[in-house]
């Protein structure tokens, strides 16, 4: 059965960023333990785009979702270098494994445009772990009546 146009694009995020590092997504159970240099892929609220959408028949519908790629950083204990250039090296090569496409913005034609948003910094409350979030916006466009048909 084919996916909806919202999950393949969530699927395309998650091998992309798998490029770069160990990459997962997401479950209602976490089947796995935070190491050093993984990353997550969480997808956020997904809100209609009434600008972006299409009369037609049936008309496209466009939807923002946001992509949101969580990187964990976890040195040893007897690392030197600063937490901060982990965190900056990841977000970095999160951002390049992204945009690592020709038109990497519409997702092999499922989306109209992303813009990559914010980067946030986070650290555990006892310091053993940090990392980085890198937001995006992604806008894609569907038929009103298939979720399942990716609109240009």
């Amino acid at each position: 059965m084919a996916e909806p146009i919202v999950e393949q694009i969530m699927q395309a995020v998650r091998t992309r960023c798998g490029a770069y590092t160990a990459s997962y997504r997401s479950s209602m159970v976490a089947k796995w333990q935070p190491r050093d240099m993984t990353i997550s892929v969480y997808q956020g609220e997904i809100t209609r785009n009434e600008i972006m959408s299409c009369p037609g028949n049936p008309p496209a519908m466009a939807y923002d979702i946001e992509a949101i790629v969580a990187g964990i950083a976890k040195p040893s204990d007897a690392e030197t270098t600063a937490i901060d250039t982990f965190k900056n090296r990841m977000w970095s090569e999160i951002v390049k494994a992204v945009t690592n496409a020709d038109k990497w913005y519409q997702w092999g034609g499922l989306a109209v445009n992303t813009e990559i948003n914010s980067v946030e910094d986070y650290t555990s409350d006892d310091g053993s772990m940090a990392g980085v979030k890198v937001s995006m916006a992604i806008t894609f466009r569907t038929d009103e009546n298939n979720p399942f048909n990716a609109r240009a």
